[in-house]
């Protein structure tokens, strides 16, 4: 009989999630493919609609393909567009793709921070760690935008 690790079943769960997403997003071609350059501030400006709103991912109504379905939640929006931004983050240096996808990263855990302070959340704790998740990440992108100005390609 086969043994079924959680390894075993990872990969392919990867994969698929990955390809979900793709074809979630319309985002079949990169910006090698498009031969546009990424900017250094892949969701700068990306407008997040509420869940529910009948708007998919800046403005745009992207359903899942027949037979999948995944629960919409007030984070949605925010999540599909940071793994877009980091799928689609690249550059020819390593260090470089490394900034431009933890900008990605960071401005994704700013939008969902954000979803929850916007939310009927009344935690406070929750709310502080939000504020604070804000604080920080913002300082971040900051950060990593100034390192990648001064280490152009």
């Amino acid at each position: 009989m086969f043994k079924v690790t959680q390894r075993s079943v990872r990969r392919p769960a990867v994969a698929l999630s990955i390809l979900s997403l793709l074809g979630a997003t319309g985002c079949a071609a990169t910006a090698a493919d498009s031969g546009t350059a990424m900017p250094d501030r892949p969701m700068a400006g990306m407008s997040m609609p509420h869940a529910g709103d009948g708007h998919g991912m800046m403005g745009q109504d992207h359903a899942m393909p027949p037979g999948m379905s995944m629960p919409r939640t007030a984070f949605s929006e925010a999540e599909m567009g940071m793994h877009r931004a980091m799928m689609m983050a690249t550059d020819v240096n390593t260090q470089r793709i490394w900034a431009r996808k933890m900008i990605a990263h960071h401005q994704g855990g700013i939008a969902m921070s954000r979803a929850l302070l916007a939310s009927d959340a009344t935690d406070v704790e929750a709310r502080r760690m939000a504020q604070a998740v804000i604080d920080a990440q913002t300082r971040e992108v900051v950060e990593l935008e100034s390192w990648l100005e001064r280490h152009p390609g």
